[in-house]
């Protein structure tokens, strides 16, 4: 019997040994097959809202350090802002206003400018009406004629920068002169012989550099030069026919310069101004074709008189 339960308890001991074997073999597994998982807690603001800050002194005295500095900025940007945008200039810190320096241009050059600025619309509706235009080539030309005559793009630059002119503005003044000629051109009346007279009389401030590079003696042959003279002839008497021909031509407009006069208020002003327009331009179109009826039959008139004269 002592035998027996010596027997049992080997058995007993080594089972549970082999259930400890198991065992450590499951978890071993479940370690190798299991993910490793990281939290991260988030840090915590209730500290940094519990604290205080007016209760520190230092930290108080620095948060009005940085406000004061941020409302000086603001202020000096402004007042900078002020010089800089509506000043046209400063002087000791004190300033004069754009406002001041436009009121004295306007009462000294108001109304000039804006009779410059009226008469250069007029050319310019004028201009469309009649489908007249110039092209970009055209001022290209004129502008390269002025950098030859003058020396070169250098001194272009400079003679730009003395008159206190763009570029771009003296293609516009450019535009509107050669609008202006070729609106005025088809009421000119001009012969080759005053061509001729006017080239020789000018043909060496017209063609400088082509007149310095002749030698003792020798001019410039007027056929080689004929187009150009003829386009700087055309232009000259445009300039001399321009007062009569823009005088005429601005009193067939509707013209309201507030430079001079006080715009003026009405009853309906602008709506009974579109409606006469509207009545003007019907009229014109019945004076056209009573004229163009006129022409045809003046023109077979005059082709009856022709026949009966051969017969």
């Amino acid at each position: 019997m002592a035998k027996n339960k010596g027997l049992k308890k080997k058995e007993v001991s080594t089972s549970t040994n082999k259930g400890n074997k198991n065992v450590k073999d499951t978890t071993s597994k479940d370690k190798k097959n299991s993910k490793v998982t990281v939290k991260i807690k988030k840090p915590s603001l209730d500290s940094f809202k519990s604290f205080n800050w007016k209760s520190n002194p230092i930290v108080k005295v620095l948060v009005y350090v940085i406000l004061f500095v941020v409302v000086l900025a603001l202020v000096d940007l402004g007042v900078q802002y002020l010089n800089n945008d509506h000043s046209v200039a400063v002087v000791n810190g004190s300033r004069i206003s754009k406002k001041e320096w436009d009121k004295r241009l306007e009462s000294s050059y108001g109304s000039s400018v804006a009779s410059q600025l009226i008469t250069e619309k007029v050319v310019l509706l004028e201009a469309d009406k009649q489908k007249v235009s110039v092209s970009k080539e055209e001022i290209d030309t004129e502008i390269g004629e002025v950098i030859k005559n003058l020396g070169g793009q250098e001194v272009f630059e400079a003679a730009l920068a003395a008159n206190n002119l763009t570029e771009e503005e003296l293609r516009d003044n450019y535009k509107i002169d050669l609008l202006i000629t070729k609106l005025i051109e088809p009421t000119l009346k001009y012969t080759e012989s005053e061509v001729k007279e006017y080239f020789d009389q000018y043909s060496a401030s017209m063609f400088p550099t082509e007149t310095e590079a002749l030698g003792e003696g020798e001019t410039l042959d007027f056929e080689t030069y004929k187009e150009k003279a003829t386009e700087q002839y055309k232009r000259s008497l445009a300039s001399q026919n321009y007062s009569g021909w823009i005088t005429e031509l601005m009193d067939k407009y509707d013209i309201q310069d507030n430079s001079t006069d006080k715009p003026s208020y009405g009853f309906l002003t602008l709506t009974r101004g579109l409606i006469n327009n509207l009545f003007k331009k019907e009229d014109k179109k019945e004076e056209t074709k009573s004229e163009e009826t006129k022409t045809e039959e003046t023109t077979e008139s005059t082709e009856e008189t022709k026949e009966q004269s051969a017969e």
